[in-house]
Formats: C-alpha cells, sequence, structure tokens
C-alpha cells in the first residue's frame, strides 16, 4: 500500500479500527513470544512493554495520519491534484466520491467502501496502459451499461408486480447496483479530470450519464425504505449490451464479500477493461 492509500485508510473510523484490532493481535502475539523467551513469569512486563512501546505509539500515530489524510480528503473535494497519479489515487477517489455520490441511506460502511476499492483497481489497471483516461472511460461506459439494464429489470419487475414485498432480495439488489453506481460515478468524474474534458458514450453525453446515476441512486434510496415505492420513470441510456449479463453476476459476487476481494474485483475488470 502507497502513502496514499495508507492516508485514505486511516482517515475512516472503519479503517482506524480494523489497524487498532491488527495492532492488538500483533502485540499480543509479540508479548506471548517475549513472555516465552523471557520466563511466564515475566508475562506481565512483556504485556505491558508491547502496549505502551509498541500499540500505544502505533495508534497515536495513526490518528495522526487518519488527521493528514481527512485534511486531504477536504482538499480534494474542492479541488484535486494537477495531476492524478497512482499515488494520490486513493485521496482522489474518496474526495471525488464524497464531492458528487449521495449513496442510499440502506448501503452500509462496508459495501460503501467498495466504491473506492473498484475506482482505485480500474484506475491502477488503466495507468498500466497507453491511454489511462479512455481506458477509464471505456470501463465507466461498461459499468453504466450494467446498472442500465439493472434498473431496466427493477422497472419491470416493479410494474409486473407492485405487490412485491421480497424486502432481502429488494435490499440486495438495491446495494450492490448503488455501489455499481456509485463506483461509475466516481469513474465518469475521474475520467474528466485525467483528460480534462467532459464525458461522452455511445449516444451518450456527461450530462445524460450523470443524471441517470444520480436518479438512480435517488430512487433505489426511496425504493429501500418505501415499501410503496412506484416503478422507476427516469431515462435509460439504451447501453446494454449481452456481455453485460456476465459482468453483472462477477460484479454481484464482488459486492457480495465484505473486505478487500482482490480476486473478484479482477474478474469484474476481465470483462470491465478487457484485455491489455
Amino acid at each position: 500500500m502507497n502513502a496514499s492509500g495508507l492516508l485514505d485508510s486511516l482517515a475512516t473510523a472503519d479503517g482506524r479500527r480494523r489497524f487498532g484490532l491488527w495492532m492488538l493481535a500483533l502485540c499480543l502475539a509479540g508479548a506471548l513470544a517475549t513472555a516465552a523467551v523471557l520466563g511466564w513469569h515475566r508475562w506481565f512486563f512483556a504485556v505491558i512493554l508491547w502496549l505502551g512501546g509498541v500499540y500505544v505509539p502505533a495508534r497515536l500515530v495513526a490518528e495522526v495520519l487518519g488527521a493528514r489524510g481527512r485534511r486531504m480528503q477536504d482538499r480534494y473535494r474542492q479541488a484535486l491534484p494537477d495531476r492524478i497519479t497512482r499515488g494520490n489515487l486513493p485521496l482522489v477517489a474518496r474526495g471525488l466520491y464524497e464531492r458528487d455520490v449521495l449513496m442510499p441511506r440502506i448501503v452500509t460502511p462496508p459495501y460503501a467502501a467498495k466504491v473506492t476499492e473498484t475506482v482505485i483497481a480500474v484506475g491502477n489497471e488503466a495507468f498500466d496502459r497507453a491511454d489511462a483516461g479512455e481506458e477509464i472511460r471505456r470501463a465507466a461506459v461498461r459499468f453504466a451499461a450494467v446498472a442500465d439494464g439493472w434498473m431496466s429489470e427493477m422497472r419491470l419487475v416493479r410494474e409486473a408486480d407492485p405487490a412485491s414485498t421480497n424486502i432481502q432480495a429488494r435490499w440486495h439488489d438495491i446495494r450492490s447496483l448503488s455501489v455499481l453506481a456509485a463506483a461509475t460515478r466516481v469513474l465518469v468524474a475521474l475520467y474528466e479530470e485525467i483528460a480534462r474534458q467532459p464525458f461522452y458514450g455511445p449516444a451518450i453525453d456527461a450530462q445524460q450519464i450523470r443524471d441517470f446515476l444520480d436518479a438512480s441512486l435517488d430512487y433505489l434510496d426511496r425504493a429501500a425504505i418505501d415499501p410503496d415505492v412506484p416503478p422507476w420513470t427516469g431515462s435509460l441510456l439504451g447501453l446494454w449490451t449481452a456481455e453485460s449479463t456476465e459482468l453483472r453476476a462477477r460484479w454481484d459476487a464482488f459486492v457480495s464479500v465484505q473486505g478487500p476481494a482482490p480476486s473478484r474485483i479482477s474478474a469484474v475488470l476481465e470483462i470491465a477493461m478487457g484485455p491489455r
């Protein structure tokens, strides 16, 4: 993990909590090893040594770095760096997410973290290719195609059976589709920042895709809470293709795993970005 990724991780309360748990486990293991070497009658000394000499300083450093990460994210919400690179990509992705995305209330932090995980994975892969901006744009179009077909399906299901109340299935779809729409929204903004021009796609422009994604997220927020919400009446993009079906299946498998899922996001990128 580079410095930007570390700052991005520690800028969140969940990231600092996970760091604290890992450090606590490491220190307890170190204390046990020290006690085994020095003698078990000195176990209390070993615990104090590791907690006071390693754990507490590490937590203090994490809090300092977390505060720095939050300051950088706040700054990136207002103005991004002149040049977006692999090094500052995590903070840029988080800044764009917080600037441009209003996530449905049903989406919990572990799911929301999938947005930046996706954007970072797409960005890192794009930076390994000849034209990073164009690679990001194509991935965003393919993600938008999945969201387009998914919203169409949700509308048809709702129109066919307005009384449908399988709340667990609905929440699963809403969370997964919300993360997809949010990640696409960030990728659209990321392309525009890198390419210095408005986003575009097959027969769509930047305003159309932003309006579609924002309207979708707004509808999903209401659909998650209100069982009587009417079918979605927004405009579709007409981007759905046959390959979107497999991409959706791989996306669903990726989102279903809480925490980082490198192998599953790689499977998503195989379709979303294609071979090098």
